[in-house]
């Protein structure tokens, strides 16, 4: 994985604490769905700060084991810090790049990914690499976007435009918003079979939770969007200028992109 194309900011720090919030349902009833079992290994590449850690843990006990792995320094210290001051015994923090991590094959009983995927290029050449950690029947988890029904209503130009630009960004990077509408053809291409397939879609006015997750992402991020070319000066100035209007209107709605979590099997 290359460095990561929103950075490691304390803005995004913050943005990422507000988005494991918001996300924190959708994200629990998808590892529900797993039925992960206590003394498990569970692998989560591209941990960032860590957010994910503190559901697996609970899911596979004392017994088991988590490996967070992440190339930035800073969101491996930050995960390492949480794990010292909550006296997690059952985690490992491992500062990697996803595509040279070197691990025992056949080790892991789940290799979860969450938002990482979509910034990966050759996405079913990754899959079937991480699927070597895995035992016969692991699970390989991934929970990412189909960056369709984002939307802001009442409608606003600029507003698509940042849109269409997030996608370019990801695009630009050899990345894919839209891997989850793939997702089922990447897990058989990597020899997997799907058994998991859950959409989820967050929306609200501008006092809601969804609401306040796109405030935290897009008038922040937009004007690196700018510095990349995806993204027009005046794009950016309409953008902010309806987005403030949206802000202040309580009947606006913003609806996130389609979100789905998805699981496939290592064959027996």
């Amino acid at each position: 994985m290359s460095e990561y194309v929103l950075g490691t900011s304390d803005h995004e720090l913050e943005r990422l604490e507000l988005q494991s919030r918001v996300w924190r349902g959708p994200t629990e009833d998808f590892l529900a769905g797993l039925d992960l079992l206590p003394g498990s290994k569970a692998l989560d590449l591209g941990c960032g700060p860590g957010h994910v850690i503190e559901s697996l843990c609970d899911r596979v006990g004392p017994t088991g084991l988590v490996t967070g792995v992440d190339e930035s320094p800073r969101w491996i210290a930050e995960l390492e810090s949480t794990a010292r001051g909550r006296g997690w015994s059952n985690v490992r923090a491992v500062r990697a790049r996803l595509q040279e991590l070197e691990l025992e094959p056949g080790s892991q009983d789940l290799v979860f990914l969450r938002w990482v995927l979509s910034f990966l290029p050759r996405p079913a050449e990754l899959l079937r690499h991480f699927g070597r950690w895995l035992r016969p029947g692991g699970i390989l988890a991934v929970f990412d976007y189909n960056h369709e029904g984002i939307s802001l209503f009442p409608e606003s130009e600029g507003f698509r435009a940042v849109v269409r630009a997030t996608r370019s960004l990801y695009a630009s990077k050899g990345g894919d918003a839209f891997v989850m509408g793939r997702i089922e053809r990447h897990f058989v291409e990597a020899g997997f079979e799907p058994f998991l397939l859950r959409p989820y879609v967050l929306a609200g006015a501008p006092d809601t939770p969804a609401f306040r997750w796109a405030d935290a992402f897009f008038p922040y991020h937009s004007a690196g969007m700018v510095q990349a070319g995806a993204l027009t000066v005046e794009e950016r100035r309409l953008f902010l200028e309806e987005w403030e209007a949206r802000k202040g209107d309580p009947t606006s709605l913003f609806f996130s992109p389609i979100v789905v979590g998805a699981a496939a099997r290592k064959p027996e």
